[in-house]
């Protein structure tokens, strides 16, 4: 089985700064005949701000001419409370996500393997359905196939058992939770988006895998964590037991930097 993973492709219904890198994305995907793509993150813009953001990501997964499996991003439904206090994770941004777009989490069995994806906007959240979320992945990791994982966070920048690192990860209480079912599963892999950044290792016998965003890098704005800012995309391949992830780059990608563009895009 092969799946094309995307991510933060950053859809705009007001803006074409990263217009020709969503279409060489749109372009590439097309091409490839996929039965399914997933998509972990970021879709919109500004999504969590702007609904017309969120119809136009929408409109643009329709014409990819096959389904795409999503999990929703900041930039889709919000934050925790502490990391953008302008936009949280409430009922409502999760209502217009599954209106427009489909289930927040999500599994699905194809060609031997368990494919899960998990809204980690709500971990660490304290929003009543967090935990209906973490009943939902024990119930969702009861299973002899072997797992992926995808969702717009990572787990971790370094390592699992790492300190805070604000913004970029999921926080480490919600993400010890989910260790602790995650151990008694066959979880082979996870891949998340979120750094506009690609990186790969293999931590306990689980490779971790970031996407690169389809948008935009970050510059100065962004501290070192590790990984290539380059945009592309990801394709895994999945055998009996294991799976393989190389970077792949669509044509036409220009790796843009958001700095010059950020205050347009993201008024404070």
């Amino acid at each position: 089985m092969r799946l094309i993973q995307i991510s933060d492709t950053h859809v705009s219904a007001n803006h074409r700064f990263f217009a020709e890198n969503l279409e060489a994305t749109t372009r590439w995907l097309r091409s490839q005949q996929a039965p399914v793509f997933v998509h972990t993150g970021d879709l919109g813009m500004d999504a969590a701000g702007q609904e017309v953001d969120l119809h136009a990501s929408r409109d643009w997964l329709a014409g990819l001419g096959a389904p795409t499996l999503c999990v929703p991003g900041n930039h889709d439904v919000g934050d925790r409370s502490e990391i953008n206090p302008r936009q949280p994770v409430n009922d409502e941004r999760l209502r217009l996500w599954r209106d427009a777009i489909g289930p927040d989490r999500w599994v699905v069995d194809r060609e031997g393997w368990r494919l899960i994806g998990l809204n980690a906007m709500l971990l660490g959240t304290g929003h009543q359905e967090e935990d209906i979320q973490y009943a939902w992945f024990d119930e969702a990791l009861a299973t002899e196939l072997p797992v992926a994982i995808f969702l717009h966070k990572p787990l971790f920048i370094d390592a699992p058992d790492e300190a805070p690192r604000g913004y970029w990860p999921v926080a480490p209480q919600p993400r010890q939770r989910l260790f602790a079912s995650m151990r008694r599963a066959r979880v082979k892999l996870v891949a998340s988006g979120h750094l506009h950044m690609h990186r790969q290792q293999t931590v306990d016998g689980i490779s971790y895998v970031w996407c690169p965003a389809s948008s935009f890098v970050c510059g100065e704005s962004q501290e070192e964590l590790g990984g290539e800012r380059r945009l592309g995309a990801v394709v895994h391949d999945f055998g009996a037991d294991t799976v393989s992830s190389r970077f792949v780059r669509p044509e036409g990608l220009d790796d843009l930097l958001i700095e010059p563009f950020a205050r347009v895009l993201f008024p404070r």
